[in-house]
């Protein structure tokens, strides 16, 4: 049996902690012992733990100070936990964390293996000369870098340098008994009466393009329409009195964040994704597996990957999304394969192992 360690700053509702969740709940016990590392102990950011396991073991280094300005105090606490626990594979889910720790992975020994697993574009950094440079002069020191789209694939292999067989394409798995068990819990949010409920999850940021979700639904005159964005973050007033900008403001609410978020989308009726990017969006996923159409802007990342005719369309949401969104209605059955699904945990098992 092997000891394994997810490191990450917190476990809680976005996509790459919801992805750690979900593998650390499944591997196979009779060939991993998890246990999970996380920055801070901090109840709001860590939700999911109360739904962890019962055997995953939960610490934090509970180091004052952001990675960047503390680096050696997270490399060596990291090491000295390594030691005690007598670990044998390293897994890390933080984009910038693993670029960080990146150059110091030899401290660390040869026998102990050391994953990580990229939640975003590398793209993105592509004007941070410090980031890009871990990517292209110490990624290569990872055993194996887990990606989940074709699109992150390329552009680590071809842009960043990193030898090909380093690289394992992996899409997002999901627990789907997790997600039946918290819709049968029912939510404290309800969504309006007598609407065709459009719903939106994620952080109030640029990057989840909420400002042209809401352009674009301002040009809808039909009032049957409803949406609801469910989210915090650093845009949410801008977004509001762009909401009341737009005259739509009666024909849309913003909700706080919720630990349950699949027993919305199972009351909704459309779930829309309008980012600008993403590496591989969870959320479209988990709506998905919840039972509901997709209407996706068309960004650059693992979306042309999910969607298809029979869960979605991908188009340009400034420009197409009245007739999308009417296409997204007279989809029936949405679902996901399940076999696919339970397929995506053994091939984490067999890059881990």
């Amino acid at each position: 049996m092997k000891n394994i360690v997810c490191i990450m700053p917190y476990m809680g509702n976005s996509g790459a902690e919801k992805v750690m969740f979900n593998v650390m709940n499944n591997l196979d016990r009779n060939k991993f012992k998890p246990y999970i590392l996380l920055y801070k102990c901090d109840n709001d950011k860590n939700s999911l733990i109360p739904f962890l396991k019962n055997d995953i073991e939960v610490s934090y280094l509970n180091i004052n100070g952001r990675v960047r300005s503390c680096l050696f105090k997270y490399v060596f606490s990291i090491r000295k936990f390594c030691k005690f626990k007598k670990i044998d594979i390293i897994l890390i889910s933080d984009g910038t964390s693993n670029a960080a720790f990146s150059p110091f992975l030899w401290l660390f020994g040869r026998k102990i293996r050391k994953i990580a697993r990229e939640s975003n574009l590398p793209s993105l950094f592509e004007k941070n000369i410090l980031i890009k440079g871990l990517y292209r002069f110490f990624y290569k020191n990872y055993d194996k870098v887990i990606v989940q789209s074709n699109e992150m694939y390329d552009e680590l292999a071809n842009k960043m340098h990193i030898p090909k067989q380093k690289i394992e394409k992996i899409n997002n798995p999901l627990d789907f008994k997790y997600i039946q068990k918290m819709c049968a819990f029912g939510s404290e949010i309800v969504l309006p009466n007598n609407k065709i409920n459009i719903l939106t999850i994620g952080r109030l940021t640029y990057q989840k393009g909420f400002d042209l979700l809401l352009t674009a639904f301002s040009k809808i005159e039909n009032e049957k329409y409803h949406l609801t964005i469910i989210g915090e973050g650093e845009q949410k007033s801008e977004l509001i009195k762009l909401s009341n900008d737009l005259n739509i403001a009666d024909k849309v609410s913003f909700i706080s964040e919720t630990n349950n978020p699949y027993a919305v989308m199972r009351s909704a009726d459309v779930f829309v994704s309008s980012s600008r990017w993403e590496g591989y969006p969870n959320v479209v996923i988990e709506a998905i597996a919840c039972g509901l159409p997709v209407v996706a802007n068309d960004y650059p990342g693992g979306i042309k990957e999910i969607i298809n005719s029979n869960n979605g369309i991908i188009c340009n949401i400034e420009q197409q999304f009245a007739n999308s969104l009417e296409h997204c209605l007279t989809l029936k059955n949405v679902a996901l394969d399940k076999n696919t699904i339970d397929k995506i945990y053994i091939q984490y098992e067999q890059v881990l192992y």
